[in-house]
């Protein structure tokens, strides 16, 4: 315990940025943008992505406009893997679309990250397809020291779309865009897929 009258010297805590919206909002581009910038001014910059096939691997997740983001690809279930990349408090991290990972545990991930000083940007969808909260996502945005909340346009009647709306495939909470079909909806357009 410190002395009365005595400063604790603490390290800096990370800074939280979330970007977060419905799919073909540009998250992945604007995590893409900052990767870019961040690493021109000199700063080194891991991204992740939760992905049971490459876990552990390097490769690249594509942007809607088929824009390659370098990550590392980490099992969906075990984001703490995230941890043993960090050498630096100088590192900055991305994580591309958090919400895949368990919600308690991407929070503890990015609670970690931040005491170590390391500052975090994660995308990641608000809202599953039938409006529910997905993942860790919203309860991050609500913490966040930075929020991005960016939109898409509704394919049905051309308003700000902060929804998505599966249209086919199954009706799990998580399917790939190989097992079902989305699209941006605005909240009145919307409807839940039933199968």
């Amino acid at each position: 315990m410190a002395k009365k009258g005595k400063k604790v010297k603490r390290g800096k805590k990370g800074r939280l940025t979330i970007i977060a919206g419905p799919m073909f909002a540009g998250k992945t581009n604007k995590a893409l943008t900052l990767f870019r910038v961040l690493t021109r001014l000199g700063h080194p910059v891991l991204c992740f992505k939760a992905e049971v096939a490459g876990s552990g691997g390097l490769g690249h997740t594509n942007t809607h406009d088929e824009r390659a983001l370098p990550v590392i690809f980490i099992d969906p279930d075990r984001p703490e893997r995230i941890l043993k990349y960090i050498f630096t408090d100088k590192m900055r991290v991305i994580i591309d679309n958090i919400n895949f990972f368990p919600e308690e545990k991407a929070k503890k991930v990015v609670s970690d990250l931040l005491k170590k000083g390391v500052d975090v940007y994660a995308t990641g969808l608000l809202y599953d397809y039938t409006k529910k909260p997905f993942g860790a996502t919203l309860s991050l945005f609500k913490k966040a020291d930075e929020k991005i909340e960016l939109f898409a346009i509704c394919v049905k009647c051309g308003k700000r779309a902060s929804h998505t709306e599966r249209v086919s495939g199954k009706t799990g909470k998580i399917a790939s865009t190989k097992e079902a079909e989305y699209f941006p909806v605005c909240g009145k357009c919307h409807r839940v897929y039933k199968g």
